[in-house]
């Protein structure tokens, strides 16, 4: 086979195996992230619950090494200089790395299925940082709806992923209003982030690509991992749109509308370029 056709194959799929090189710089980088991680994670344990400040901290700084061992490059736009005066943020949902990316910018408090903390490692490390675990039925939407607001209400930022699943990551699914019954009719500033994976190893991301980065459906989270592993480096954008006050809109289902309608308009507006 011509020499020339081997190397353009070779540039133009990003999920080529790994060198020896890349998998011994990737240990390395484990074993960093592992000697660093538990120390913070230890502080984390027997401090957090008491000094806030410190759990903010660790959290950001467990995210941003997380991000720096999977090689993931997170791009900001628009006004995240609002972040810091808002108190619910929402987003679009792709992968479990949603996560680290979103959680390494500032301190948030997720809003998660129940089933996430009896997920091992993930559910220990998602109650560590105080993850607000909810029951998706309607005889605990009550229950549900006054966690999210007892947060809020302690000026903590709470962030929420409205679409309640993962998508394959070539479309935004419809919002459900059922969480924002937590900022109806309250004085609460919100901002809609809209979350893209645009690069990986330096090829645009498309249509074909995008369902390698998300989990979604039935996939097996082990294989996933394995795969994403492989994956470097990923680039991703946040656009952070204007926020929004609560207030303005007469009902949860108005305001759905509109933050699922800003979020939809980003991200097809770059899908399509």
């Amino acid at each position: 086979m011509d020499k020339h056709v081997i190397k353009q194959n070779s540039y133009t799929n990003p999920i080529d195996d790994l060198t020896f090189l890349d998998h011994l710089i990737f240990n390395f980088k484990l074993l960093f992230f592992i000697i660093s991680t538990i120390p913070l994670i230890s502080i984390s344990f027997f401090l957090g619950n008491f000094v806030k400040p410190i759990q903010n901290y660790l959290s950001i700084l467990f995210h941003k090494l997380l991000l720096w061992l999977l090689s993931v490059k997170v791009e900001t736009e628009g006004h995240i200089d609002r972040a810091k005066d808002c108190n619910l943020f929402v987003s679009n949902h792709i992968s479990y790395l949603d996560v680290p990316i979103l959680g390494s910018n500032f301190p948030l408090r997720f809003v998660a299925k129940s089933e996430v903390a009896s997920w091992n490692l993930f559910g220990f490390l998602a109650k560590l940082a105080r993850t607000i675990f909810i029951k998706r039925n309607r005889h605990d939407t009550i229950s549900q709806i006054n966690k999210i607001k007892k947060a809020l209400l302690l000026k903590e930022q709470v962030l929420i992923f409205p679409e309640g699943t993962t998508s394959d990551g070539n479309r935004v699914l419809g919002f459900k209003s059922s969480l924002l019954s937590a900022v109806e009719k309250e004085d609460f500033l919100i901002q809609p982030i809209t979350l893209l994976y645009s690069e990986i190893n330096g090829i645009p991301v498309n249509r074909w690509l995008r369902p390698v980065i998300a989990w979604y459906g039935d996939m097996e989270l082990q294989p996933h991992l394995s795969t994403l592993v492989s994956l470097r480096p990923i680039k991703v954008r946040l656009i952070f749109s204007d926020p929004v006050n609560s207030k303005l809109f007469s009902n949860r289902k108005d305001l759905n509308n509109f933050l699922e309608k800003i979020i939809k308009t980003n991200y097809n507006s770059v899908l399509s370029k």
